[in-house]
């Protein structure tokens, strides 16, 4: 799947950099350039956001994380990942409503006419399967540690 991310970053960098390029060279923009960097971006958000959900490699913040340690740590982690699942969830839920609604319409995008749904669709379920994986390591925070 790392793969696949990086093949769409480079496609999306070789995308902005022809459009740019034709744009302030050639007075000549890639014809559908902005259509095809929202595309891009949107499926390298959500094909990366498996990979940091299943790595726990999410970005944080550690205002108060010093405050704590031990088994009091391990459950505010639980928490936090257990507020992200929620949020996650949501994302899912309303992703795949609108996915439905794309379908229904048969949505294509401006000038390449490409079907929405099927992007929608994707983006739906890595918000599902980001929320199993966050739910799990959650559950990890949760479970009492083995001493040895």
């Amino acid at each position: 799947m790392q793969w696949v991310a990086a093949a769409t970053l480079f496609a999306l960098m070789a995308v902005v950099t022809v459009d740019v390029t034709g744009r302030y060279l050639f007075n000549r923009p890639l014809p559908a350039g902005y259509e095809m960097v929202q595309a891009l971006m949107g499926f390298l958000v959500f094909t990366t956001l498996p990979l940091l959900s299943r790595t726990n490699d999410q970005i944080s913040l550690g205002l108060i994380e010093h405050r704590f340690s031990g088994a009091v740590d391990r459950w505010r982690r639980g928490v936090v990942q257990l507020l992200s699942a929620a949020v996650l969830a949501f994302l899912a839920w309303r992703l795949g409503v609108h996915a439905h609604k794309l379908a229904l319409a048969q949505d294509v995008t401006p000038v390449l006419q490409l079907p929405l749904a099927p992007m929608a669709w994707f983006m739906t379920a890595a918000a599902a399967v980001s929320t199993v994986l966050v739910l799990l390591h959650a559950f990890r925070c949760f479970s009492p540690q083995r001493r040895s």
